[in-house]
């Protein structure tokens, strides 16, 4: 039980830190719906500078750099340009996929998985005492997966804790009226693409990070598995959270269950996004954002 909680853990890192994002997006009023083509570029990036520079720390600040600048662009689309939040989501993921396929052929010169020896893996908690308290489940957990389990609750003291938090809220529940108090609600809206960015970065960076190398659609739908943790969560980041670790543990099962049974393992490897469509069938939901308010 203790190594499947840890593997769930490390499976839900980064769609915890996705979803976390998502949600500031969500409750400003424009879902990002582009998170799975932010995990991909960023898990690229992360990865390759930091086997160029030989320094952990600039890789993952060069991809978050660039996820924050990707989901600038998807803001900029839609508020400037009047475009389709959803459509500009959507191709951001398309872009993603083919671009960081083209970048390890000109770059790494392959198309296909590329592993990285020389590059050193993020430390690792290790503490002898958490195991004789029943919490030996948080060793071997990297710094992203124990940032991911503080995140919720930083962003739960930003939007409740904060007249920020609160502003960003209102432009979700009514954005004119909003506007009509006094709040700024493009600077809102864009700081929480920024900030859905930065931690869509950190999500592809403990992709690629500890496993030292780039697969070619890494990211592997954990995108759109935060979208239906934040679905799930209803606008709580504790709530989301947990459900992101409820989804992360069906995608452990489904590795598990490769192993253990006799059942095919391209058929175990749709039951997380069989239980995601699931899901969404019991808690629907009004997606915001499909125009520019």
């Amino acid at each position: 039980m203790e190594s499947f909680l840890n593997a769930t853990i490390i499976n839900s890192t980064p769609i915890i830190l996705a979803a976390c994002g998502a949600l500031l997006t969500q409750l400003a009023g424009w879902l990002n719906i582009g998170l799975e083509g932010l995990i991909l570029v960023s898990a690229f990036f992360a990865v390759a500078v930091s086997a160029a520079s030989s320094s952990l720390i600039l890789g993952t600040l060069v991809a978050v750099a660039v996820s924050m600048l990707l989901a600038v662009i998807i803001f900029a689309l839609v508020r400037y340009l009047r475009a389709n939040l959803f459509v500009v989501g959507i191709a951001t993921n398309l872009f993603a996929a083919g671009f960081t396929v083209m970048l390890t052929d000109l770059w790494l010169k392959s198309k296909g998985t590329v592993v990285f020896s020389n590059l050193s893996k993020p430390p690792v908690l290790n503490v002898e005492f958490l195991g004789k308290i029943g919490l030996g489940f948080l060793n071997n957990l990297n710094l992203f997966e124990l940032s991911a389990l503080m995140l919720p609750m930083i962003v739960f003291l930003f939007l409740n804790g904060t007249a920020s938090g609160v502003k960003l809220r209102a432009c979700g529940l009514d954005a004119e009226s909003a506007f009509y108090a006094g709040v700024s609600v493009d600077r809102l809206r864009f700081f929480s693409f920024l900030i859905s960015g930065l931690f869509a970065g950190l999500a592809g960076a403990s992709l690629s990070l500890p496993l030292g190398a780039f697969v070619a659609n890494m990211s592997g739908g954990r995108g759109w598995i935060a979208l239906v943790s934040v679905i799930m969560g209803r606008g709580k980041p504790v709530y989301v959270m947990l459900s992101a670790i409820f989804l992360g543990a069906v995608v452990e099962l489904s590795l598990v269950l490769q192993v253990s049974t006799q059942i095919s393992p391209k058929l175990l490897l749709t039951l997380p996004y069989f239980i995601s469509f699931t899901v969404l069938c019991f808690f629907p939901t009004r997606l915001t954002g499909s125009r520019r308010d």
